[in-house]
């Protein structure tokens, strides 16, 4: 309508009253379709996907899976919108303050909900629990604690045996992708409940880190299966526990955390779905529903990426899982000393 050519009584010149008033009338019609249109596209569903980290990253990955098997299931096909930066800060920032009208969504991690507002508070500039609208959890990652083949330990037991034998000058050293990543947490949570020391080594990707490992630089990892469990298939790494509800059926004899020490919760690296907030319940509810049913298809486990399974979270599990991880993350950081004030 708005597009169309105007009748010859609307052209130029000097309008009658009743010309005039067609006028007003027809500019109203065009308002209300304009206005209805963008309704139905909010009901109909989201368009746009931000995604905090840049392509390639293990949440990228997940999110082009989820939006293929999504797609396939519902006829809806997202764009994925990547506004890497500030350890997924900035894009989370940015989803917080999109249009509420059900057209943006955004997969948002754990580190970025539980971890940043404990170790970034001068740099946050939205709030987890109030600028965003948890729909669902999405993803879930597991991860092995390894270490390097030549450490003469098989067990945790004995890697704490083996960490408290060797002199303060010549410790074991372990790596992780930076300070304050889910690695990093990780196996701090795990020397401080066994007592053993080990030396921290932060490197800026998991490749670098990766490669001091093999080379028997630094000793110990805990980063994703993805980029482990290769390296412990091929013998150069040795997994001694598993951060899963279940032991690994590639590695079964490798015990689970919950096993060998069932008295500590560990970290599993997850991702969800939120709109921004201000975004109706009429919007969200029957879009989560749409999302659930995707996450528990059995088509979306298949094709996540390794070491990752879906997190069948609704959105009041979601927003616990983020209170949670932000209560026990917290006194964690603190105790390490990475907060900031």
């Amino acid at each position: 309508m708005l597009g169309a050519k105007a009748p010859t009584g609307l052209l130029p010149g000097a309008p009658s009253r009743s010309s005039g008033r067609r006028s007003l009338l027809l500019s109203g019609m065009a308002l209300a379709g304009v206005a209805s249109a963008a309704r139905g596209q909010g009901r109909g569903g989201p368009v746009k996907l931000i995604v905090p980290y840049g392509a390639g990253n293990i949440t990228d990955q997940v999110a082009r899976v989820f939006l293929e098997v999504h797609g396939a299931r519902t006829g809806r096909h997202l764009v994925v919108d990547n506004q890497p930066g500030a350890g997924g800060m900035l894009g989370t920032y940015n989803l917080s303050r999109s249009p509420a009208d059900g057209t943006i969504l955004g997969m948002v991690s754990v580190a970025a909900l539980a971890i940043a507002p404990h170790v970034a508070r001068q740099q946050l500039r939205y709030d987890p629990f109030t600028d965003l609208v948890p729909v669902a959890g999405v993803s879930v990652s597991s991860a092995f604690l390894a270490v390097n083949a030549s450490l003469p330990v098989n067990s945790l037991a004995e890697l704490a045996a083996y960490c408290r034998s060797r002199r303060a000058e010549n410790p074991v050293f372990y790596c992780s992708p930076g300070n304050a990543t889910v690695p990093h947490l990780n196996l701090e949570t795990v020397g401080r409940a066994m007592d053993f020391p080990m030396q921290h080594v932060p490197y800026r990707t998991s490749g670098a880190a990766n490669t001091d490992l093999l080379a028997n630089r630094v000793q110990v990892t805990m980063d994703s299966a993805s980029i482990t469990v290769p390296h412990m298939r091929s013998g150069t790494l040795r997994p001694l526990a598993f951060n899963a509800a279940r032991r690994s059926p590639d590695f079964p004899e490798v015990p689970t955390f919950r096993e060998a020490l069932p008295e500590v919760q560990m970290l599993n690296a997850w991702s969800g779905l939120f709109f921004p907030r201000g975004t109706s319940e009429e919007l969200v509810r029957p879009i989560a529903e749409e999302i659930r049913a995707t996450v528990s298809d059995a088509v979306l486990a298949e094709k996540l990426p390794l070491g990752v399974t879906p997190f069948p979270l609704d959105a009041a599990q979601l927003a616990q899982q983020i209170r949670s991880d932000n209560e026990r993350l917290g006194r964690l950081i603190a105790a390490i000393g990475l907060t900031q004030d």
